[in-house]
């Protein structure tokens, strides 16, 4: 059975055991040419070299009634509210931890809705002092505007996960606006490749495999690194593909698709978009126990002649127990 890993910070791991270079993991939407003509494209929520984590977005402010999550709306000028950002907090869709404690920034969608008046909104870590002088966004009276926002976090003290929000309608005092905030995302001041992805939360990513066969009956296998860490490691029961696979692993709990996967708590769940050359995919957890929390590995069986195209393509969600 011929294999081996792209770990960038595992390197010396990966050359000891590196058999043929056919296949690579990688996150974030990189292609990446390997010897003999193969192909690998791996797609993921985030960058494993980097302290963010990209994720589904998730309401944690609307003061319009009758939603009222958050904070009770609508926001005056110039009076300052904090919202707290990480643990359990409540949501459009009931009370849910979307950023972890600990976490050093979050990464919003900030939108005024309607303002009685032209000003803009400011978001400050959660123990800034003074007066708002920077502004998040800009709006005129009357107007729906958003604007993307990253914010550090305070991760100790009484505004520890809080973030400050004011909207000022250029220092008048009484005009009112409605805010909507969305969390996309967060950072981590963890060392690198050590964030975890949060609980319940599901990340997704594609991947697409591709070479000229070179005769060889021994299986294919792929690793592909999640954006961050599974807070349980993965066994070989937890990574699966779905029935709609020709796929000696088919699991009817990955109940997804192709354009929209899906995952049970605790489990990779794989599905197969189109194949050549190749057949019986299963997945498995990473072969080295030290990275189970961090990869996970497609097996397939080679069918074609030398010569030959081999390729498959596919999509994949993990969600945190």
């Amino acid at each position: 059975m011929s294999w081996g890993i792209l770990m960038k910070r595992h390197s010396e791991f990966c050359e000891s055991r590196l058999v043929r270079s056919r296949w690579a993991a990688i996150g974030a939407a990189v292609a990446v040419s390997l010897g003999g003509g193969g192909l690998l494209l791996v797609d993921a929520a985030d960058s494993p070299e980097s302290n963010t984590v990209l994720i589904n977005p998730v309401r944690i402010l609307d003061t319009r009634d009758p939603a009222d999550v958050g904070l009770a709306g609508p926001f005056v000028s110039a009076v300052s509210q904090k919202l707290q950002v990480t643990g359990t907090i409540p949501t459009n869709t009931g009370n849910q931890s979307v950023v972890p404690a600990g976490a050093s920034g979050v990464l919003l969608n900030v939108t005024a809705v309607v303002p009685t008046a032209a000003g803009f909104i400011s978001i400050r870590p959660g123990d800034a002092t003074g007066t708002p002088s920077t502004s998040s966004l800009n709006f005129t009276a009357g107007s729906v505007v958003p604007n993307a926002v990253l914010v550090a976090l305070p991760t100790s003290g009484a505004n520890a996960g809080k973030i400050e929000i004011t909207y000022d309608a250029f220092g008048a005092a009484g005009p009112t606006t409605e805010i909507l905030i969305d969390v996309v995302g967060f950072t981590t001041a963890e060392a690198l490749g050590t964030a975890r992805v949060p609980s319940g939360k599901t990340v997704t990513g594609f991947g697409l495999w591709d070479t000229v066969s070179s005769g060889a009956t021994d299986d294919i296998q792929i690793s592909v690194e999640l954006p961050a860490l599974a807070p349980v490691a993965l066994t070989d029961a937890t990574v699966n593909f779905a029935t709609n696979a020709s796929a000696g692993d088919g699991d009817a709990t990955c109940t997804g698709s192709i354009g929209a996967p899906t995952a049970p708590a605790g489990k990779v769940c794989i599905y197969l978009s189109s194949f050549s050359g190749l057949n019986t995919f299963r997945g498995f957890n990473a072969i080295e126990p030290a990275f189970t929390s961090r990869y996970f590995r497609i097996i397939a069986n080679p069918t074609t002649a030398l010569g030959t195209d081999q390729f498959f393509r596919f999509t994949w969600a993990y969600t945190a127990p």
